[in-house]
């Protein structure tokens, strides 16, 4: 929150740089977590890190003044001694007690408040991302975080615990074919969201880490792993775009279907709670839920896909992955199981058509 507040005072060529209904957090990430986490002309870290750097030198800063004023304490009227100078410890390590699993072209204000609304236990961000469009609004959230002692709860999100200087920040994409389903999203990514301009490129000394031990960027599953295992009250925060993209993003329907095997609490928070309503007529968005299959979802990188994709036919199969995912999002216990009654017909018609689909692709392949 206080990240964003900052964004809000940053400033551009005519007023205020930052847009909140235009800017995603593609954007940020680009004008604002690279460039603010070089640290020199050759090194970057991750943002997280730099402000737990700067977190442990202010707390070391603070306990030398306590000392020193202790010091300079006189003896008290029964000739006690000062008390003795005690040793500060900054603890090293600080375990994220939530996940956040996001669309990059989600817009930076709804992913902000969708994390303000997990820490304050709603399910629509909606009514947050009003508040936070104004400087009282964005006070007033400060003051309910305090009250409700949830202001230093631990998030782990990608964008900021990355160190991106090792992936993305020397160039903007790698430009896929003109007609790939990517292409679009690409030229997108590629310019500022507001002014159309393409996204400078860092020129730090970082070395570029797509796979590998060192990359850290395919390790979600051993993230979990460990989050998990050192936090009871851990869990997954599923922040659903206004398009319902993440379950287009091969990452993100991956890091779904790890969190539900493993058994993660999952909270999902959606823009308002009334978006799948079978009352509504508009079926749209939940046939595309129905429908959705890890071979047709999209990453930035067509390696990323790939690897993915291999690892699934290797573990469980596609057609296993897939009933995981729809479980995941429509079981009992699923991410919107709770949101859709009402959906039945329509989707056991999306299920069965889809298995019709399949079964004709798989015949096709056979006589080739």
């Amino acid at each position: 929150l206080t990240f964003y507040s900052q964004l809000r005072s940053l400033k551009g060529e005519v007023g205020p740089y930052y847009i909140p209904d235009l800017h995603t957090m593609n954007d940020i990430v680009r004008v604002a977590i690279i460039p603010g986490s070089r640290v020199s002309s050759d090194q970057g870290v991750a943002y997280a890190d730099l402000l737990q750097s700067q977190r442990k030198e202010a707390e070391l800063q603070d306990q030398k003044e306590q000392d020193l004023q202790q010091q300079l304490q006189p003896p008290n009227r029964n000739g006690d001694a000062r008390a003795p100078v005690g040793q500060h410890v900054v603890e090293d390590v600080l375990y994220a007690q939530r996940m956040v699993t996001h669309e990059w072209r989600n817009l930076f204000i709804h992913t902000v408040a969708a994390v303000l609304a997990d820490a304050l236990r709603q399910k629509e961000y909606g009514p947050i991302a009003r508040e936070l469009t104004s400087d009282a609004g964005i006070e007033r959230m400060f003051q309910r975080l305090q009250r409700r002692q949830v202001e230093g709860l631990r998030y782990w999100i990608c964008s900021f615990c990355v160190n991106q200087h090792r992936g993305i920040c020397g160039s903007v994409a790698l430009e896929p074919a003109l007609d790939s389903p990517e292409y679009a999203r690409y030229k997108a990514n590629a310019c500022d969201s507001a002014t159309g301009e393409r996204f400078g490129c860092c020129t730090c000394n970082e070395p570029k880490l797509w796979e590998g031990d060192e990359c850290e960027m395919d390790k979600f599953e051993d993230l979990m792993s460990l989050l998990s295992s050192n936090n009871s009250t851990f869990r997954q925060v599923v922040v659903v775009d206004r398009n319902f993209d993440l379950f287009s993003r091969v990452w993100c329907v991956a890091e779904l279907v790890e969190a539900h095997r493993l058994k993660v609490d999952q909270n999902v928070c959606l823009l308002w709670k009334n978006v799948i309503d079978a009352n509504t007529g508009d079926v749209g968005t939940y046939l595309k839920l129905a429908m959705v299959s890890v071979k047709n979802c999209s990453a930035a990188r067509s390696a990323d896909k790939d690897r993915i994709l291999n690892k699934v036919i290797k573990t469980s199969g596609i057609h296993e992955f897939d009933a995981q995912l729809q479980a995941t999002i429509f079981g009992d216990g699923g991410l919107l199981g709770k949101q859709v009654v009402g959906f039945d017909v329509i989707y056991s018609a999306a299920r069965a058509a889809l298995r019709v689909k399949v079964a004709m692709d798989q015949s096709h392949l056979a006589q080739v």
